[in-house]
């Protein structure tokens, strides 16, 4: 009887002690950066302008992958339009879906054909290689308005 006591006490011990390095693990940093391109559209309707853009590039852990999205911007603010909405970074197996963050813009040029646009988004769900990273992670890139084509790059760290 003595002898399982201390066996059970040493078990208990050791489940005490990895329960307690579990819980100080520091979270893992990912830096994260992915270069993407492809067509976005606009609607006008008023002074809102509704945005989708479909495009195909790589991002870390993610690999070969696809950028969706969609928002709303105010036109009324010039000449750098506010925009926000949401999008994911998919690629096989792995996910980052995320929210733009409210002060994210759209400059144009003189004559609205070409915009500069950046800003940051909030990661809200990760899956696969990236499951559980939260973070923020800036955005620049440029959007024609003429053909619709746009190329943008992330850049930040997300922790696990």
């Amino acid at each position: 009887m003595r002898k399982f006591r201390v066996v059970t006490l040493a078990l208990a011990l050791v489940v005490l002690v990895t329960a307690a390095t579990a819980l100080a693990a520091k979270p893992k940093k990912v830096a994260f950066t992915g270069s993407y391109s492809g067509q976005a559209t606009t609607q006008l309707n008023g002074n809102t302008a509704t945005i989708a853009a479909t495009g195909n590039g790589t991002g870390t852990m993610l690999g070969s992958s696809t950028l969706t999205g969609q928002g709303t911007g105010d036109t009324s603010v010039q000449p750098c339009v506010p925009w926000g909405g949401t999008g994911m970074l998919a690629g096989k197996g792995s996910s980052l879906a995320f929210k733009v963050v409210s002060t994210a813009k759209g400059c144009g040029d003189d004559g609205g054909h070409l915009f500069s646009v950046s800003g940051y988004v909030s990661v809200t769900k990760a899956t696969g290689k990236l499951a559980k990273a939260k973070g923020t992670l800036r955005f620049t890139g440029v959007y024609s308005r003429d053909d619709g084509s746009f190329s943008v790059k992330f850049t930040g760290t997300l922790t696990q």
